[in-house]
């Protein structure tokens, strides 16, 4: 599974990164169809994580990579997502996932 954030926001929970990258794709288009002009870099930011390991357990320990990231959106910061996905500036074409 695939958590995605897009400027310290969740985007969305995905299964595979084809998915990911297909809504990723699409929110690219409308914005551009919607404000035109160079698209930017639109700072997407994900996690991997297995659904079966618990986020937090009853002993307070938790899954490392998520509750780090959990942490991390509710103080507003995006450190703890640390693959971030590439965009090309001009397009908006995804240049690494």
């Amino acid at each position: 599974m695939y958590l995605l954030i897009r400027a310290s926001m969740v985007f969305g929970i995905f299964s595979n990164k084809k998915y990911m990258r297909d809504a990723i794709e699409q929110y690219i288009k409308d914005q551009r169809e919607t404000n035109g002009g160079p698209s930017g870099n639109y700072h997407f930011r994900y996690i991997k994580f297995d659904i079966n390991d618990p986020w937090f357990n009853t002993t307070g320990e938790y899954h490392p990579e998520v509750g780090q990231a959990l942490f991390s959106l509710s103080t507003m910061h995006n450190e703890y997502f640390p693959n971030k996905v590439e965009t090309d500036w001009s397009t908006g074409k995804i240049i690494k996932l």
